[in-house]
């Protein structure tokens, strides 16, 4: 009977709100999407998580060469306790929204008052929420699996030996430490982007088309922070250059380096 009674709620959410579906279809295809394809397909040297790897092939083979580490383990310790930050803030999203699914009344007729807002039915409401709630659950496994990567880092750091000498034969434990600090990162970054569409699915409460230009603006706003903003143009910087002495020069070589041609392919 129960599965009866789901087979017709969708039914009905078909029928009665195809726009809704539309919207939700969309939003789909770029979260997953985008997801696939700048993790497995697009590899440009230039682009924010490329840089970062090999920042932290450098740092940890620059570990060898230290025999205090403790200022590394601060560091790995400090990453742990900004990732943990978000895995808790899942939970108390998660149990927000459940709140307000035995709030359901009082959350439509409040809705119901907004300009723009569009008249969800009830199943339609509540498949809304379980968007919501499944994109978090999604981000808190992202975060905790990011942690346990963490620790495993942590621990390699520590069994990294201390060469005497011929350092380069000892190269291969620095760069499986910085892989596992990058495995940890990879899925930190799915976690946030989890977030920012999911500022997107707020706006499915009020309206499909809300949410559909939202889900598009987050996707355009993600893309531009991981291979066009200033941050990854400074990484791409050449490391050997003088300390700029000025505001002013600092803004010029970031507009030449911004017109450089992508060397991903040197």
């Amino acid at each position: 009977m129960d599965l009866e009674l789901f087979f017709l709620s969708i039914k009905d959410f078909i029928q009665t709100s195809p726009m809704d579906l539309i919207a939700l279809g969309w939003f789909l295809f770029c979260w997953i999407g985008y997801s696939l394809i700048v993790d497995n397909y697009v590899h440009s040297s230039r682009g924010l998580s490329a840089r970062m790897y090999l920042y932290r092939i450098q740092w940890m083979t620059n570990v060898l060469s230290r025999e205090n580490r403790v200022v590394d383990v601060n560091i790995v310790s400090s990453l742990h306790q900004s990732i943990a930050f978000f895995a808790s803030t899942s939970i108390l999203i998660i149990a927000g929204i459940l709140a307000i699914v035995g709030a359901s009344d009082a959350a439509l007729d409040v809705i119901r008052e907004l300009p723009c807002a569009t008249q969800p039915t009830i199943a339609i409401w509540y498949t809304k929420l379980a968007l919501m709630v499944i994109v978090f659950v999604y981000a808190y496994f992202k975060y905790t699996w990011a942690l346990r990567q963490l620790n495993y880092a942590n621990i390699l750091i520590g069994a990294m030996p201390q060469p005497k000498e011929n350092m380069d034969d000892y190269i291969p434990a620095s760069r499986r430490a910085a892989m596992v600090l990058t495995m940890s990162a990879k899925h930190m970054n799915r976690g946030l982007r989890t977030y920012y569409f999911a500022l997107g699915g707020i706006a499915w409460l009020l309206n499909p088309w809300f949410f559909m230009i939202a889900t598009g603006c987050i996707v355009w706003i993600i893309y531009r922070r991981e291979f066009k903003s200033d941050i990854v143009t400074v990484l791409n910087m050449p490391s050997e250059e003088k300390i700029l002495l000025s505001e002013a020069q600092f803004q010029s070589d970031l507009k030449s380096e911004k017109k450089a041609p992508d060397r991903s392919g040197e």
